[in-house]
């Protein structure tokens, strides 16, 4: 459940990240960085969600393809996209 492994390894999860949230663009994923609080912000305004909202669904996508020792899931997570 470490934000760390997702900004690090930000490459593989982008194209994991666009699964769920297809209406975020490219480019406002090459800003992000990987940034935790910034892709709060892109959901929330791309979404027209409150902040809270985008939140919970960010860390229900962080927890479904990060277990709990911080290491990536192997098979494929049943998050289903919004």
């Amino acid at each position: 459940m470490h934000w760390e492994s997702i900004e690090t390894n930000w490459e593989e999860f982008k194209g994991k990240f666009k699964q769920n949230w297809n209406q975020v663009s490219d480019e406002q994923l090459e800003m992000a960085q990987g940034k935790r609080d910034r892709l709060a912000r892109i959901i929330q305004r791309t979404y027209a969600i409150n902040q809270r909202e985008a939140e919970a669904q960010l860390s229900d996508w962080q927890n479904a393809h990060i277990n709990i020792d911080g290491h990536f899931y192997t098979s494929p997570a049943h998050y289903k996209s919004i």
